[in-house]
């Protein structure tokens, strides 16, 4: 039988717990309910100005789905766009798909990359080269794995014009939700936005700063204010860093969720998500060991709530009816409703099934295991292996 003071300790424990999941919570009700709305701030569509919109889509071996993330912006209502796609390096079809689309709509300009700089990551490299031929006002920075609706680049322009911003950027859902994004995915993303959250990322008096590289709208002006991505040309996680960036230089920014705007490419395993997630971690938290390690503590503490409801749930079935257990079984009960409404309200705002917040339990033992690899690649000097290359 557990001794009396160790039940005790439990209690106090998961009591802290419970307390800050209930003040995360919130945050996140308020966060959701306070957000910015493209749609809901452009109700309709007035005639121009039109300013040119410079779309740079950097690929590296995506002849899978290349094609169809041109396409989307082709079919853009926004009429007075010109795109830019660069193939990077590519060994596959990739720069074929891309210099057969130009020559068929003079929108479309391919520009292929051979060799990559010393001291460069790939994606910046492609997203500066790309940029130097653009002629528009606006540059729009989007993925080659992303589709964007055929309204977004109207919506955002609007937006961008009403609101005097510098930079906007739309956090995307997904084409299509399985296990890997509504499981895993999705707790991962709450585990960053607890360092940057929207109402702190779009506060023009706080440093928080985000981006999701696939959608960043960005001024000219701005663009080069911040010094291009040759600033930012060794950064993992190089949007994270160009939302910070433009907080740090005074620009006005605002990132708002698109999951209905804009839509990614979901991923093919779990592992798959793990790798992507631990070099956001790596990047996105900027090489810290305090902010890794407060992240592990905050998934680690989480896996405390199912750990001890079971415990004290298995002991009172068996016959232990001390007081102490009864408060155990009712504090992590509570603590574990707390975490599946608040996770189900999330998904149902990422436009998911809510019954998948059932599944809490899961997903935290899984971004625990990802946060403590991450901490532990940091405290190694491992460095991440990003599409075959190592950053440290």
């Amino acid at each position: 039988m557990v001794p009396d003071w160790l039940v005790w300790i439990a209690v106090c424990i998961v009591a802290v717990v419970v307390f800050e999941v209930f003040r995360a919570g919130q945050l996140l009700f308020r966060n959701l309910r306070t957000e910015p709305k493209l749609e809901a701030a452009n109700p309709t569509r007035s005639e121009g100005p039109y300013p040119l919109v410079s779309v740079i889509i950097p690929a590296k071996d995506e002849e899978s789905f290349i094609e169809r993330s041109i396409r989307s912006v082709l079919d853009s209502d926004y009429p007075n766009l010109e795109l830019i796609v660069v193939n990077d390096r590519s060994n596959d079809q990739t720069g074929r798909i891309i210099s057969d689309l130009s020559r068929t709509d003079p929108r479309v300009k391919a520009l292929h990359i051979k060799e990559l700089p010393d001291g460069w990551t790939g994606k910046t490299h492609a997203l500066f080269r790309g940029a130097e031929p653009a002629r528009g006002d606006i540059f729009l920075f989007t993925d080659a794995d992303t589709i964007l609706r055929s309204d977004v680049i109207s919506l955002a322009v609007k937006y961008f014009a009403k609101h005097k911003l510098d930079m906007l950027g739309l956090l995307p859902g997904f084409i299509e939700r399985g296990f890997s994004e509504n499981v895993v995915y999705a707790h991962l993303a709450l585990g960053l936005s607890f360092f940057y959250p929207l109402t702190d990322v779009n506060d023009p008096g706080k440093s928080a700063g985000l981006a999701s590289g696939s959608f960043i709208m960005i001024s000219r002006d701005a663009y080069h204010t911040i010094g291009t991505w040759e600033r930012l040309k060794n950064e993992i996680t190089e949007d994270v860093a160009l939302g910070k960036l433009v907080k740090a230089r005074g620009l006005r920014l605002t990132v708002a969720r698109g999951p209905d705007l804009v839509n990614t490419r979901g991923f093919a395993s779990v592992p798959a998500v793990f790798r992507f997630w631990k070099r956001t971690f790596y990047g996105g938290l900027e090489k810290s060991v305090r902010k890794t390690l407060r992240l592990a503590v905050n998934y680690t503490t989480l896996n405390l709530l199912p750990i001890f409801l079971v415990g004290s749930t298995v002991a009172l079935f068996m016959g232990d009816n001390r007081p102490c257990l009864w408060l155990l079984l009712v504090l992590s009960a509570c603590g574990m409703v707390l975490v599946i409404a608040a996770y189900s309200y999330f998904l149902h705002k990422e436009r998911a099934h809510w019954a998948y917040g059932l599944t809490a339990p899961l997903g935290i033992a899984l971004s625990a295991w990802v946060a403590l690899g991450t901490l532990l690649t940091l405290l190694g000097n491992e460095g991440i292996r990003w599409r075959g290359s190592t950053y440290r």
